[in-house]
């Protein structure tokens, strides 16, 4: 355990003294040298090896109390040190040094060190590729140009690539534009831009929100949907608003949060939005459908099923199939929430054909949506008592998706699917196989 306000070296010396022992003693034990030691206490661990300090851990029995005190070190030490060159007349390059020299230095065998970086969001190799593009560019030029327009574009592309990029990809090449855009932010001078691309970095945390969430890590997404929120209302604009506040909704289902306070949630953000609700995504009102089907208030879900179609009715025609973005409605979307708000209420007439309406309306090259219906259709088959069929059926979706597609809300429904077969059914082999399936350990995402 860390204290508060206690760093790498106070942390070894408390934990030292606290067992009794020297310097000397301790540094026999790890086999590390007294001098080195003497100079671990007195540091707040960011040059600490962290083998040092695992091996330290170990003697001392302190879990990984130093070895996590050593990360924490380094990756405020190497935050602190960006932030410092954000406004230096050579930030590009003095950026693309430290990044370099960061990366250098987690290149090794240990894959721990590695995945501390990764964990903090500094995908080292493609920040420092981007981080010398945009050096080279202001050097040669002479100029630091900003195009409002060219940030749409990212934003589009980031749309597109959500529906079929692996998460873990997605991840890396958002926060590559995380930081770009930061550095865009303080060279933009008219009210006109700043709201622009206050806008395109709303959307481009929400889609972090998406995809850190579709890695299992709920906390972190939870957070980047605050910063979205904060983004879209500074940018004023009605469209990012209603898409990040819905999105937020329909996400939330899947995020483990109670499902009466995402129902209390998707009212709130009604009653901000008003009218805007149905301006070009209605994104909020499809969530709230979802939400109040889940929470097993049939009679509201389907009332709000009524009041997403009418204003679906309205809108304009959605991109088409090579287009498919995360940022629109499309008519898979649509269908998408008929199926779900008629499988979760337990209408299972209507949800088989909502289900099949649905899946044909996926171009070919989506996968986790039509995934994810099929899902809920074993799910509808386990509600009615064919526990073998459902265990079957939810298998068979799985073992036909790529490992990358196995997000979090498709790992959370195969779940749920198995939580709804009664324990009676438990000792058939269907279900018995899929139960082993799902412990297996695999990767999210």
């Amino acid at each position: 355990m860390i204290y508060k306000e206690e760093n790498f070296g106070e942390a070894l010396r408390r934990l030292r003294t606290a067992r009794g022992m020297s310097v000397r003693q301790l540094a026999e034990l790890a086999r590390i040298s007294k001098t080195k030691i003497g100079v671990m206490e007195h540091g707040d661990g960011r040059n600490v090896d962290p083998r040092d300090a695992e091996q330290l851990d170990l003697v001392l029995e302190s879990g990984i109390t130093l070895a996590t005190a050593v990360r924490r070190a380094r990756t405020t030490a190497l935050s602190i040190a960006t932030c410092a060159l954000l406004t230096g007349p050579n930030r590009y390059t003095d950026l693309a040094r430290i990044l370099l020299t960061a990366e250098i230095e987690s290149s090794g065998d240990d894959a721990v060190e590695r995945r501390t970086f990764l964990h903090a969001g500094l995908i080292l190799p493609a920040l420092t590729l981007e981080a010398t593009r945009h050096g080279i560019g202001a050097a040669m030029t002479h100029r630091d140009e900003v195009s409002v327009d060219e940030w749409q574009e990212i934003v589009s592309e980031h749309g597109q690539n959500y529906m079929t990029m692996p998460p873990h990809d997605l991840l890396e090449v958002l926060m590559i534009d995380m930081v770009a855009i930061q550095y865009a932010a303080t060279r933009v001078r008219d009210a006109a831009g700043v709201r622009d691309l206050q806008r395109a970095s709303a959307m481009l945390a929400a889609l972090t929100a998406f995809t850190v969430s579709n890695l299992g890590r709920l906390r972190e997404a939870r957070r980047w949907w605050r910063t979205a929120r904060t983004l879209a209302d500074e940018s004023t604009d009605p469209v990012a608003r209603n898409w990040v506040r819905g999105s937020e909704v329909v996400r939330a289902l899947y995020e483990q949060r109670p499902v009466d306070s995402v129902v209390t949630m998707a009212g709130r953000y009604e009653q901000e939005l008003g009218d805007l609700t149905r301006v070009a995504t209605p994104t909020l009102l499809g969530g709230k459908a979802e939400a109040l089907a889940l929470a097993g208030r049939a009679q509201e879900a389907d009332s709000s099923l009524i009041e997403l179609e009418e204003a679906c009715a309205n809108l304009p025609k959605a991109a088409g199939a090579q287009g498919a973005s995360a940022l629109e409605w499309h008519d898979f979307s649509l269908g998408f929430t008929r199926s779900y708000v008629h499988s979760f209420n337990g209408n299972y007439p209507e949800a088989e054909k909502a289900q099949d309406a649905a899946i044909a309306l996926y171009p070919a090259g989506l996968t986790r949506g039509p995934a994810t219906i099929r899902l809920q259709r074993a799910l509808c088959v386990a509600e009615v008592g064919a526990a073998a069929e459902a265990a079957r059926d939810a298998r068979a979706i799985l073992e036909s998706l790529p490992a990358a597609d196995h997000i979090r809300p498709i790992v959370g429904l195969s779940h749920q699917v198995l939580n709804a077969i009664p324990a009676s059914a438990g000792s058939l082999p269907e279900v018995r196989e899929y139960r082993e399936f799902l412990a297996a350990p695999r990767q999210i995402g």
